[in-house]
């Protein structure tokens, strides 16, 4: 079914003990990416998507575990990111962490291709780290403040599997808007696991579920064609 991808996704970070905020958070960063990589849904609004594809899925009525939520109150934790284009802005840091953990996983790793990358993460990080709409929301904050934790981890095992490599740059505190009060930031970061399998994860079934969607346009303009023909 083109929405079993979220919710094995979704199964699989709760064997890690991520708290449910964070699953939510990921999972509709990871559904941001996918979507952007697909020329025809590009403008897609994540909200839409929602409406489409989850609210009124059943699937999603089924709880994760026990007496856990259900799959779809674990999204609705995080729906307000669904609202608005800025979600969009961490897509590019977003798959170069994934980009990273796969690839220092490999046994002839480049540590210069990785360098490189690593260099591209930061230079994107930092872009946010200095835009007003991201720093000056609580929610985009605490995302911005997970890939840092999460590249801090990438930094850590980069100078151990690529010791004989050139270090590579450390990331700046993320900031905070002056004159408020902010809430503390979780420092859990989402586990290399999660990376390994995320960056070749067909979410949602999306790459499917975009396959079945052109083909039915494709039908519908053969049979106008036909229409118009007799």
């Amino acid at each position: 079914m083109a929405s079993s991808g979220v919710i094995n996704l979704l199964e699989n970070l709760e064997k890690y003990n991520l708290d449910y905020d964070k699953l939510a958070e990921y999972a509709i960063l990871f559904l941001s990416y996918k979507l952007k990589q697909h020329s025809q849904y590009k403008s897609t609004n994540l909200n839409y998507f929602y409406t489409n594809h989850i609210k009124n899925n059943n699937d999603y009525n089924k709880k994760i575990k026990g007496n856990g939520p259900t799959y779809k109150e674990i999204i609705n934790k995080n729906k307000d990111l669904m609202n608005t284009n800025e979600i969009s802005k961490f897509n590019g840091p977003f798959s170069i962490l994934c980009i990273l953990y796969n690839e220092i996983k490999k046994k002839n790793r480049d540590c210069t291709n990785l360098s490189q990358k690593a260099n591209e993460f930061v230079q994107k990080f930092e872009n946010l780290n200095k835009d007003s709409s991201i720093i000056g929301n609580n929610s985009y904050r605490e995302i911005l403040s997970n890939l840092f934790n999460d590249y801090d981890d990438f930094k850590s095992y980069y100078a151990e599997k690529c010791s004989g490599c050139q270090d590579i740059p450390t990331l700046p505190k993320v900031k905070t808007p002056p004159s408020k009060l902010i809430p503390v930031l979780s420092t859990f970061s989402v586990i290399p696991v999660f990376f390994g399998i995320s960056y070749n994860y067909s979410l949602f079934g999306v790459d499917k579920l975009f396959q079945r969607q052109y083909l039915r346009k494709q039908l519908k303009k053969v049979k106008n064609k036909l229409k118009l023909n007799i």
